[in-house]
């Protein structure tokens, strides 16, 4: 008998490969910042358009058209001759769109559903006993519903990490997209904190300014998407336009995805900094000229947003925008 027992050898299982992004997270500028443009062709990166189905005409109204129809024969009285686009690829279909064609023999149309969208206001602990309501979760959610997405807005009752935790894993069921406001004020609760812990995070400033301060993250076993804005109602809405808006028209399938500007001249000298994309909410009148909303908060920022009519893009390599210099713009209204 041997005077020495062997254990059986213990089988070690190697530690599992950090997750990673499945495709690479663009690189940090020197001042710390990402540039803007690289963050948001990342997020339009990591979302695929929802798969198209067939559906009959009538139910095809707030939809989007997955393939351009073209007319089979000429129009006599239109112009439009065989071969024509009818409607293009991801236009959405509305009334009128639907008399055209039921008009040329087109009862059923291949489409992509409606994005299903949560918007979840990021609470504050100074709030829980006062029943506080984030006003700017309710803008974003109005524009993406207006946008044409399937829309669910969540009461902000998360007033701590396990309760913000508990409520995002709840959503990812019924979410193709989640979009969080709040949570990056020394006063609210931390999303950037809950968004590590849950799934796979990147929270990297963004060189723009307002709305630097973002996030955005894959949760949960399905790596479901999330978009974290600032509680700032300035911010948020110009993130939410330049952004947010892309990244559903993305799951749309839409062929334009990034919004359309125009240029407009400036009737007073602006200063910026230097390399820095600087968003104001302006007003464009019949001229192209342009006027500047001044900062505000609250309520009074809400006002101010739906006042203006475009949001300037301005950027400077000196920060200096002269007087009757032509910028980029965002249309707020068709």
């Amino acid at each position: 008998m041997s005077l020495f027992s062997r254990k059986p050898v213990e089988e070690v299982e190697p530690a599992p490969e950090p997750r990673q992004f499945p495709i690479p997270r663009p690189a940090v500028r020197a001042d710390g910042l990402r540039d803007f443009d690289q963050q948001r062709d990342f997020v339009l990166d990591l979302l695929t358009p929802l798969a198209p189905f067939g559906v009959a005409l009538l139910d095809a109204v707030g939809l989007t058209l997955n393939e351009s129809i073209t007319a089979e024969q000429n129009l006599p009285g239109s112009g439009v001759k065989v071969g024509d686009v009818l409607v293009a690829k991801g236009t959405r279909i509305e009334p009128r769109l639907v008399g055209l064609l039921a008009g040329v023999g087109i009862t059923k149309v291949m489409t992509r559903p409606k994005p299903r969208i949560v918007v979840i206001p990021v609470g504050r602990p100074s709030q829980a006993l006062a029943g506080g309501q984030d006003l700017v979760s309710y803008l974003v959610a109005a524009q993406l519903q207006d946008l044409g997405a399937q829309l669910f807005h969540v009461p902000g009752t998360a007033y701590d990490e396990d309760e913000l935790t508990e409520l995002i894993s709840d959503q990812l069921i019924r979410a193709d997209l989640i979009i969080t406001t709040g949570g990056f004020a020394d006063d609210e609760v931390n999303v950037g904190a809950v968004l590590e812990r849950i799934g796979l995070a990147d929270l990297t400033e963004a060189a723009i300014s307002p709305g630097r301060q973002q996030g955005v993250a894959l949760v949960g076993d399905d790596d479901v998407p999330l978009l974290a804005l600032p509680s700032d109602p300035v911010a948020a809405h110009i993130l939410l336009m330049t952004l947010v808006v892309p990244a559903v028209r993305q799951l749309m399938g839409v062929e334009q995805v990034r919004p359309a500007t125009r240029r407009a001249r400036v009737t007073q000298p602006v200063s910026v900094t230097p390399g820095l994309l600087t968003a104001a909410h302006v007003v464009v009148d019949e001229a192209d000229t342009l006027s500047f909303r001044g900062r505000r908060q609250g309520i009074d920022a809400l006002m101010a947003i739906t006042r203006a009519n475009g949001i300037a893009l301005l950027l400077s390599p000196d920060g200096q925008i002269t007087i009757g210099s032509w910028v980029d713009y965002i249309p707020l209204t068709s």
